[in-house]
């Protein structure tokens, strides 16, 4: 009765944790842009540049943390299969 173990898709989780990373980074950059013209000062980045660098750290972060947790369940599963 051992049934066949079900393995996590590890390119799916990555790209979908790097696309939702990628969301949110984004939008914390969009918001961070909407504030008061009087209060932005030289030398601070562009909203087009605060997203991007913004996306790719989400990205990067919520992608390695998802791929992770990907793993966890992985060895989890298989030791629970034993």
């Amino acid at each position: 009765m051992n049934d066949p173990v079900r393995r996590p898709n590890h390119i799916r989780v990555l790209l979908i944790g790097a696309v939702v990373g990628f969301a949110v980074g984004g939008a914390l950059g969009l918001f961070r842009g909407f504030e008061d013209s009087t209060r932005v000062q030289q030398g601070q980045y562009s909203t087009a540049t605060a997203v991007g660098y913004l996306g790719i750290l989400g990205a990067l972060t919520i992608g390695l943390l998802a791929a992770g947790v990907s793993v966890l369940i992985e060895v989890l599963s298989e030791r629970r299969n034993r």
